[in-house]
């Protein structure tokens, strides 16, 4: 007797009732000596069928027991003779309801020894041909029929039909056996939070059951010499290269397939088994596995391309050989449903603005998932926040979450498409399919994506570098994805859900370009409000190797509240680390608390180096600073000046013209500022602001020492004579008047803005400006050591003791800025 008869159930059974499985090992028998030879099941065992045979059937005859590994027991089928069968009428969960009805004990006992499985694949495809003969001469004969009676039009109108009918069944060939039937199902229990549309049930041809059949079914089929040669094509995979001897002495098909998967996963063994199928000339076989499985090779293929694309990132500037893991600095950052509040952080050190308006968090993975009082599918979401809060980020992390398996893995497919690179491509209309596949090529042909059972994701990163104009108004309603029209047009169809309804839409933009689509056609508006101080502090602890270490910057950085307020931007926090991590392992750093002009400085440059490269490429050439590049910055911060003046922190497009800017100018390098208001499309009742408080009074900081040390202008004195002076004036004339007008400030408005105008004169500050406002042989400047005296002496007079406080902050500055980091 078999190990089969002696364990009392087939292979079938004991993955249905999930028996522990054996090492690969065990898969051959171990006790030869009772095994049967007689092909024929004993007359006390009748056979047991199922279904009606249309599928492949994953049993052998004379083979010994295999022990579904453990990656693979939970979704392999196999049969006894006459037994279960994958038809693709049935649905896989009646398959396995009936194999449960099987297993009761009132149910037969299934036969001991099954049939050889390429003699019953064969079998099985002639009485499927022989049936199709029928089929097509019952029809052949009933069309004679309707001709006989007049009604040939007809008749040559079905057949068109049919005609359609049979190539799309060719195009969508991978959907041959599949069928859902969830129907019989209870809705699975929801997720956890944090893991988004997940743990549904997933669909049948993306399964290990559907991708093992259709390997076996594809392996059968090679004769002795052409399975041997299969094997040594496996060789030229990396895996199997060196350590051929794992799959060597493997000499059947279920043996084989088992083995692969349990060595490499789905995804890769269906991978290599297509190539390995292509390279000993067997083409059809290929390209029938290939087209079975063509949802679960794509989403393999996507799940690569993601992975070389978004694994790594760079921290703010674009480093050669700087980039990073995602995973080794990510910090999920504070995520909320848009309410109507700003979207700026408001929290400063002295000037106090009250924000009393809830808004419901949410985690990042789970922006699809309705909250607990909604009904309605949340298809299309609208993400945005100010520059430097984080969203391409956010948006890899969700990339390579998916990829790894993690959240999200209702969405079969993900395909990423950047705003800045729409446009590319070749010229003139093109149909979806043919717009996706200039990002993705393995994504050419998939028709399946039209299938209501087929969800998949879109996201359009940076919707602000766009260059279409999205006319939602005028273009036309696409709904097919093999009709051409415009990228334009395909964008607008793809968001109104006129085409592919079915699939979500995930938008990135900065509030600048968020207006470009129309509210009705958003699901959900959601915004990143950066860092809190808890997710600060594991930001600064996960980044580096020595947890200490990064707890000594965050205990640094918590010195100066100023610093701590503005690291709620993950670019400010990056800044931080970076310059912290490596000064304080000087014993001497550390003593005085830190400054922040220097940061603030490098934050501006930062970011307007990154508008280049969002507006203008990556070349070396579109990095370089132009004239108008430097005359922006400048009248920014003029502007910035004037709004200190008047107490104000929100700017029109009024008041850019003031300066001589235009609105044009702003959105090509708002990396500083963001938009708060829009009521209307007439541009004079949008609003605007710089990203935090904190950046407005920098930019009058440096607008005033600007001015003053490229100009010799005092834009505190009144007199006009005084620009005669000359340029190289002594910078006690400056400071003199500005440290008496702070004082004499009742709550404190110009404190900050004070600070930062004595951080800009030290060396290792003023040097950053070489270059960018200022020459690069600019002269250093005259008689600083009389600024220090004149604060040291407002401190001892203590005439105002609040603001003298901040006086001994200013010396902070001097100290921080001594020598250039």
């Amino acid at each position: 007797m078999s190990n089969f008869g002696g364990d009392g159930d087939s292979e079938v059974d004991r993955i249905m009732t999930d028996r522990p499985p054996s090492s690969y090992g065990s898969m051959m028998s171990e006790d030869h000596e009772d095994s049967d030879d007689s092909d024929e099941p004993p007359e006390q065992m009748p056979k047991v069928s199922l279904e009606a045979p249309t599928g492949v059937r994953l049993y052998r005859s004379e083979s010994p027991e295999t022990a579904i590994t453990e990656r693979t027991h939970t979704n392999q089928s196999s049969v006894h003779k006459e037994g279960v069968f994958l038809n693709q009428h049935t649905s896989i969960h009646r398959v396995e309801a009936l194999a449960r009805q099987q297993r009761e004990p009132t149910m037969l006992e299934p036969s001991e020894h099954q049939c050889d499985v390429r003699t019953d694949i064969i079998r099985r495809e002639r009485e499927t041909e022989d049936e199709n003969n029928d089929r097509q001469t019952e029809l052949h004969e009933r069309e004679i029929e309707e001709v006989n009676e007049g009604d040939m039009q007809e008749v040559q109108n079905k057949a068109d039909v049919q005609e359609k009918s049979s190539q799309r069944e060719m195009d969508d060939l991978d959907e041959i056996v599949v069928d859902l039937g969830f129907s019989e199902l209870e809705p699975p229990p929801p997720p956890p939070e944090g893991v988004g549309l997940q743990f549904q049930h997933p669909h049948r041809s993306l399964t290990l059951r559907h991708v093992f059949t259709a390997m076996v079914k594809s392996l059968t089929p090679l004769k002795q010499g052409e399975f041997t040669y299969f094997k040594r094509s496996l060789c030229s995979h990396g895996r199997f290269k060196h350590d051929y001897s794992t799959i060597a002495e493997i000499s059947d098909a279920l043996d084989l397939a088992d083995k692969l998967i349990e060595l490499c996963g789905m995804g890769e063994t269906l991978y290599v088994t297509i190539r390995s199928l292509a390279n000993i000339h067997k083409v059809d076989l290929s390209n029938t596995l290939r087209k079975t499985c063509k949802r679960a090779l794509l989403r393999y293929e996507l799940r690569l391309t993601h992975e070389r694309q978004y694994y790594t990132l760079y921290e703010g500037c674009c480093w050669p050989g700087q980039q990073r893991y995602i995973s080794d600095v990510y910090t999920e950052p504070l995520t909320v449903i848009r309410g109507n509040t700003d979207l700026v952080n408001t929290e400063h050190e002295f000037r106090k603005v009250p924000c009393t308006v809830q808004e419901t968090g949410i985690r990042a993975a789970d922006i699809f998932r309705p909250l607990p009082n909604e009904e309605k599918t949340i298809r299309t979401v609208m993400m945005s926040g100010v520059p430097a809060s984080g969203l391409t980020v956010a948006v890899n992390k969700f990339i390579i979450d998916w990829m790894e398996g993690n959240t999200n893995q209702d969405f079969q497919l993900l395909f990423p498409l950047p705003g800045k690179e729409l446009h590319l491509g070749k010229k003139g209309d093109k149909t979806f399919l043919e717009m996706v596949a200039n990002f993705f090529v393995e994504a050419k042909d998939i028709r399946f994506i039209e299938k209501a059972d087929c969800l998949s994701l879109f996201i359009i990163d940076a919707l602000d570098l766009c260059h279409y104009p999205l006319d939602f108004q005028n273009n036309e309603n696409i709904t097919s994805v093999q009709t051409k029209a415009s990228v334009d047009t395909l964008i607008t169809s793809l968001i109104k859900g006129s085409i592919l309804p079915q699939a979500r839409v995930w938008i990135t933009s900065h509030r600048t370009a968020a207006h470009k689509i129309p509210s009705q056609f958003i699901d959900r508006f959601v915004e990143l409000r950066g860092f809190t101080d808890e997710q600060k502090e594991i930001y600064f602890t996960k980044r580096t190797s020595e947890p200490q270490l990064g707890r000594n910057v965050l205990n640094h950085m918590t010195r100066s509240r100023a610093l701590k307020i503005i690291c709620h931007l993950p670019l400010f926090c990056w800044m931080v680390a970076y310059i912290f991590e490596r000064s304080l392992r000087d014993p001497e750093f550390g003593k005085h608390p830190p400054g922040i002009t220097n940061f603030y400085l490098q934050y501006v440059l930062i970011q307007m180096s990154r508008s280049f490269e969002r507006y203008r490429g990556s070349s070396v050439e579109a990095h370089e600073w132009k004239d108008e590049d430097k005359m922006f910055v400048e009248k920014m911060a003029k502007m910035a000046f004037r709004m200190l003046q008047e107490g104000r922190d929100t700017f029109s497009v009024e008041d850019l013209h003031g300066v001589g800017l235009k609105y044009e100018d702003l959105h090509s390098r708002d990396e500083i500022t963001t938009e708060v208001k829009r009521t209307s499309e007439d541009q004079r009742t949008w609003l605007f602001k710089f990203v935090h408080y904190t950046i407005q009074e920098f930019m009058a900081a440096m607008y005033v020492y600007v001015a003053f040390r490229k100009h010799g202008k005092n834009v505190f004195e009144k007199n006009p004579l005084t620009k005669m002076l000359g340029k190289d004036r002594p910078l006690i004339e400056l400071y003199r008047p500005t440290i008496n007008r702070a004082l004499s400030s009742q709550n404190g408005h110009l404190d900050i803005f004070l600070r930062f105008l004595v951080g800009l004169m030290t060396p290792g500050t003023e040097e950053h400006l070489h270059g960018y406002l200022l020459h690069h042989c600019h002269p250093k400047p005259k008689r600083t050591e009389e600024v220090v005296k004149y604060i040291y002496k407002k401190i001892k007079e203590n005439i105002h003791p609040e603001r003298c406080r901040n006086l001994e902050l200013c010396l902070v500055e001097l100290e921080d800025g001594k020598n250039d980091r």
